[in-house]
Formats: structure tokens, sequence, C-alpha cells
């Protein structure tokens, strides 16, 4: 496992109130047991701990946040096949074009909406939501428009796109779902992977989770491909509402897709 690994698992179980010493201790520990975990003899675990050159005072302060550190480590796995939400973040990063389907629903019998968004190549986007169409360039914030789709006019020329097609984009005008996740509560402190039944659903995908105070664990999921590390959905629940995020992959847009005029004179 990676050091920038263990530093997100030390991050996200929270080991700010540690003393600078203990938490050094737990980081190095966890470090150095992680690299043994091909190995087939028992109470490693053990083994490293006595072995290691500390005073039993220190690991006593730094014991609860070393095997939490473990447990976690021994959820990923060793087989390489599982993730942290950072490798989630780098994979979307760099794919080249993406569809999401958005459904936000409510708690009442208020009809469910339904949002699309295409991302091309070279950072342009199209944004399907009731009878409107967004286009915009990522990289040029004064590159938009917004076409009504019945009378192919432009409506409101001057509107922003809606806040969601913001918060995916970074400055290099590419889709991020760091800055996604940024817009979510703030008290959500982290996303970690879930340790999940052995299914067929999960031979092929990791669930992940918030870690929040104020907030159930089921308010947010999300599931990544194991192979590619690419997510493929996000669930969002607040008191009153849901939000559905559905990551396709499979069908790249030839440029005309996202060129206002083309869909104006079709």
């Amino acid at each position: 496992m990676k050091p920038d690994s263990i530093e997100e698992i030390l991050k996200n179980l929270g080991t700010e109130d540690l003393p600078t010493e203990a938490s050094q201790i737990a980081r190095d520990l966890s470090e150095d047991f992680s690299k043994t975990l091909k190995r087939t003899k028992q109470h490693i675990l053990w083994e490293h701990i006595m072995k290691s050159r500390i005073t039993k005072l220190k690991l006593a302060a730094a014991a609860v946040i070393i095997i939490a550190v473990f447990i976690v480590i021994g959820q990923l796995g060793t087989n390489g096949s599982s993730f942290l939400w950072a490798d989630v973040a780098e994979s979307f990063d760099s794919v080249p074009f993406v569809h999401i389907t958005i459904y936000i629903g409510h708690d009442t019998p208020v009809k469910t909406k339904r949002i699309e968004i295409w991302k091309s190549v070279d950072s342009r986007v199209r944004v399907h939501e009731g009878n409107t169409v967004f286009f915009a360039d990522l990289s040029n914030d004064k590159n938009k428009i917004t076409i009504d789709r019945s009378t192919k006019k432009p409506v409101n020329d001057d509107e922003n796109l809606p806040p969601f097609i913001w918060r995916l984009c970074s400055k290099k005008g590419r889709f991020s779902l760091d800055t996604l996740t940024k817009s979510f509560p703030s008290d959500v402190e982290g996303i970690i992977p879930l340790e999940t039944a052995k299914t067929v659903a999960s031979s092929d995908t990791v669930l992940f989770q918030a870690r929040a105070k104020h907030i159930t664990p089921e308010a947010l999921k999300i599931w990544a491909l194991r192979d590619s590390k690419l997510p493929i959905r996000f669930f969002l629940r607040s008191e009153k509402r849901y939000a559905d995020l559905f990551f396709d992959y499979s069908v790249q847009k030839d440029a005309a897709f996202f060129d206002p005029e083309a869909f104006r004179s079709q």
C-alpha cells in the first residue's frame, strides 16, 4: 500500500487529537505492516508491535489508532484490487469523456427530476434539464448558452449553468470529483471504503461511504469499479430529498453534439 494511501486512512480515522509522536508511530507502523500483508505467518500484527523500537508508554498512546488502521488495511484486501477514494478521484480526472444521468427526488409526490450531462474530450459540456439544453466550454466561462429545446431559440443568454455543473469542474476545465464532494455538507470528514458481503456485485465494485458527524452513513454512498477505479454511481440523501447519479463511459459523442449551432439547425 502506498504511503499516501496510509496517510488518507489516518486522516479519515481522525488522528488530529493524538500527540505528534504517537501519530508518527501509527504512521510508521502502519506503513511497515502493510508491506508484509502477503505473508502467511499468523500474529504478524503482534510481531510488528513487539519488534518496533518504541516505549510502552508511546505505544499505549498510539495503540488504538494503529489497530484501527490495521483493520482498515485488512478490509481493503491484499490482491491489489481494492483502493481508496483518492484513487477513484484520480481515475475520474483522467477520463476524456463521460455521460452522467442524475435523478433528483423528494419525499413527497413531487415528480422526480432527471438531468443528463455529457462531457467531451475537449472539456465542453451539454446538459439536458426538462425542456432546456445547456452548452458550455468549461475552459471558457463566457462561452455558454441556454437553448429552449422546442423553439431552438436562446433563452436567458446571461444565465449561468446550474450550480452542480461548476461543482464538477476544476480550474483546468475538467470534471473533478473532489470539487463535487466539497459541496457536500461541511461535517463530511472523509470518504472511506466499506466492507461488504462477498457477492457477484462486490467482486466487481467497491462501495464507499461518507464519514460525518451529524448525518447517517447511508446519506452518501458511492460505487466504483474495481478494474478501472471509476465511479459508476453516487447516492446522496438529505432530510427530505435525494440525488442519484449514474456514470457511463461507453459512448463518446462527436464534436457536433456539443455545438449549439448544430443543435439549433437540426
